[in-house]
């Protein structure tokens, strides 16, 4: 019963070195895993806005929703910062504007004017501060509501 006890416990002692080992040589490798990589970091002039829904009008008549993301590419690095922290602002301006003009429909069933989204989103993002230069706005993940 001794011998029993005794190898239970060299076993276990083993399993514990063993384990203890193979944790430092692993914990450098989570922590570079952590570490983002330069290219996955993102676009710093880039202020993301995620789910953004507007409305689409035909002639003055509500016919759909588009949900999108905006990627707001911005004159400079500041701004960039100042409107990611500020989003709220601009997704508040942009349901304010739609709400008052819907953006229109485009050529066809679910199709939206592009260059109108573009153009409101420019003067939403100028208008929040004074100084604040859109670059570029883009359009990505477009849904409709299905109808």
């Amino acid at each position: 019963m001794f011998s029993s006890t005794r190898r239970s416990t060299l076993l276990l002692s083993a399993a514990t070195v063993g384990a203890a080992a193979l944790g430092t040589t692993l914990v450098p490798r989570r922590a570079q895993a952590a570490e983002p990589k330069p290219e996955e970091a993102g676009e710093p002039l880039v202020a993301e806005l995620t789910n953004v829904v507007l409305p689409i009008a035909r002639n003055g008549a509500l016919v759909n929703y588009v949900f999108v993301t905006l990627k707001i590419r911005m004159s400079d690095i500041n701004a960039a910062s100042f409107v990611r922290e500020q989003h709220f602002l601009v997704r508040d301006g942009l349901t304010r504007a739609t709400g008052r003009d819907p953006i229109p429909e485009g050529k066809g069933p679910n199709t939206y004017d592009q260059a109108a989204i573009v153009r409101l989103v420019t003067q939403v993002v100028s208008g929040i501060k004074p100084g604040l230069r859109v670059s570029r706005v883009s359009l990505e993940q477009v849904a409709f509501i299905h109808r």
